[in-house]
């Protein structure tokens, strides 16, 4: 019974821990942002290919190929997985309607393009955006 007691309080002391260190997304973009924000309409525009341009530099998204940040950021944005999401980027760059994003591995390399591409905006955890300025969470 004493057993049975520690092994549940292990469990939910492993579930709270994991719930703590999840990440928190948010769409960051280069430097050059600085003091730009986007509303919840501003992102899906952006991030459908819609609105081209914040402020007035144009946009380059970056995507990973995978990642819990960018697909919890986007499911919760456009409504969409991150394949879903680039299923719509294919399909809008192959009727001439938008520049595809730029496609990396992970959601670090996407952080580290983004600032260092003047223009670029990626989907990072909060926790590791450093140098890049965010635009929304």
């Amino acid at each position: 019974m004493n057993t049975n007691f520690i092994r549940r309080a292990l469990l939910l002391f492993a579930l709270s821990l994991a719930s703590v260190l999840q990440a928190e997304p948010a769409l960051a973009g280069h430097p050059g942002f600085k003091g730009q924000t986007l509303d919840a309409d501003s992102i899906k525009a952006v991030l459908l290919g819609k609105k081209v341009t914040v402020g007035d530099t144009r946009v380059i998204i970056i995507v990973a190929k995978t990642g819990a940040a960018q697909d919890a950021f986007l499911q919760a944005q456009v409504g969409m997985s991150t394949s879903q999401f680039q299923n719509h980027w294919r399909r809008l760059f192959m009727t001439g309607g938008g520049s595809a994003p730029k496609i990396v591995e992970t959601e670090d390399e996407a952080s580290k393009l983004a600032a260092s591409t003047p223009g670029a905006v990626a989907i990072v955890d909060k926790g590791k955006a450093e140098g890049l300025t965010i635009l929304a969470q």
